[in-house]
């Protein structure tokens, strides 16, 4: 079975050697073609061409035959990360990417974005500053649960925007796919979480509007912290889930 694999891949890589030096304009040989140019039979060629139409490199068309395509990158990621079939050391690795993501990418941030974008952002945060009010001031244990798991869909929206305000379409596909990741942590019902944060949401709004890529930078990084503090028992948790 494995030698049967590795052929599988080495005749994938020839067909895409062959897309390389013929273009992708015209629709590609059938696969009887394809076995008598590269010598091996039309089985492993169907696999190897099946292989890279589940990648989004080729597509079967009614009448035009297999020709080639722009493949989705991040389509292919999705179903995995959402599968919850990944380890604690793939998981680890995931969320330490979308931390270094974040904090990398102030300089995108202040060169691309709106005044539509700032608006947006500014709604957010006036919408948190009023949830944390009333998460303050009610004693109701449902109550507090209900705003707090509207706390974590603000907490999603705010980090959303700042990847979309990077103008980075790959940027923003992959962080689709990760999105996940940001509410793998309980609700905060505790009324001082926000003023124990470092650096706030407004905080950091107020910087974009404000200040400079270095400063922006920074102050994530503050943001973040307890992210990085607390990886191990949000990976940990994950993982049980």
């Amino acid at each position: 079975m494995p030698e049967d694999k590795s052929l599988v891949e080495h005749v994938q890589r020839d067909i895409l050697q062959y897309i390389s030096q013929n273009g992708t304009k015209d629709k590609l040989p059938k696969e009887q073609e394809f076995a008598d140019m590269l010598g091996t039979s039309r089985v492993v060629i169907r696999e190897a061409l099946s292989g890279l139409r589940a990648l989004g490199i080729i597509v079967t068309k009614r009448k035009k035959g297999t020709v080639v395509a722009t493949p989705d990158v991040f389509s292919i990621l999705k179903p995995i990360i959402s599968s919850g079939l990944l380890d604690k050391h793939t998981l680890k690795d995931l969320y330490e990417l979308r931390l270094m993501l974040e904090i990398g990418m102030s300089d995108f941030i202040f060169q691309n974005k709106t005044e539509k974008q700032m608006d947006e952002l500014d709604s957010i945060v006036s919408e948190e500053d009023k949830l944390s009010k009333e998460l303050s001031a009610t004693d109701d244990i449902d109550k507090k649960y209900e705003l707090a798991h509207k706390l974590t869909e603000i907490d999603v929206q705010f980090h959303s925007k700042l990847f979309e305000m990077t103008g980075n379409k790959s940027l923003m596909d992959f962080q689709y796919i990760l999105r996940h990741l940001f509410t793998l942590y309980y609700p905060k019902i505790n009324t001082d979480y926000h003023s124990r944060t470092l650096v706030s949401h407004i905080s950091l709004f107020n910087i974009l509007r404000t200040s400079t890529p270095d400063a922006f930078r920074m102050a994530m990084r503050l943001h973040l912290k307890t992210q990085f503090d607390n990886m191990g028992k949000i990976v940990n948790e994950t993982c049980k889930q």
